[in-house]
């Protein structure tokens, strides 16, 4: 855990890498990537701004597991991001920035621009990156006052929507561009899996 330096309140970074990968037809999250493995990208934008604490959430294999700097123990297994994330909040006891295992581009400058929102929204539960397209949930920071809904959806869905969870929320949204919130759900979005570590609009 950490304290980025434009907030006062304790930030657990997370990669959440509980899924199943069945639409990409094996473990996505080891897929090589360069020199590297896909899961890593998204660790590696988090160190760069929180440093070396970040912690990898789902039931993953320990290849996946190794590429992270701690694990969290998800006490919902099977229950979709909606678990992951309300087990790092139970586990931590304070705010966590949430990346998916499987976004490869997210920069480094929209993780600050959520951060520096997310100063200005003091009450906000949640504060995630989105477009005209919607909320992208698996992308942003999520606070100890998120922990109701979140626990409010799993009892009524065993995987609910979290777009629709953010709706009952305090929530804000950090506009970004389409490449930014690239999923890698298939073999040919790979070509998609580069970084832009510097890069955003």
């Amino acid at each position: 855990m950490t304290n980025d330096s434009t907030l006062s309140e304790r930030i657990t970074p997370i990669v959440l890498v509980g899924g199943k990968s069945r639409r990409f037809g094996r473990d996505k999250l080891i897929e090589p990537i360069g020199d590297s493995v896909l899961v890593a990208l998204p660790i590696n934008v988090l160190r760069a701004v929180f440093g070396p604490c970040v912690a990898l959430v789902g039931d993953a294999d320990m290849s996946v597991l190794r590429e992270g700097d701690t694990c969290i123990e998800d006490d919902y297994p099977l229950r979709g991001p909606t678990g992951g994330i309300l087990s790092a909040l139970e586990h931590t006891q304070g705010s966590v920035f949430v990346l998916a295992g499987d976004m490869p581009t997210v920069s480094i400058d929209l993780i600050h621009r959520i951060l520096e929102r997310a100063k200005e929204m003091p009450d906000a539960d949640a504060i995630v990156a989105g477009n005209d397209a919607g909320l992208d949930p698996c992308l942003g920071l999520y606070r100890m006052g998120a922990i109701e809904e979140l626990r409010h959806a799993l009892s009524f869905e065993r995987s609910p929507s979290l777009q629709k969870t953010l709706a009952a929320m305090r929530s804000e949204c950090v506009m970004a561009d389409m490449a930014s919130l690239s999923n890698i759900n298939h073999p040919r979005d790979l070509p998609l899996a580069s970084p832009r570590l510097f890069t955003e609009m």
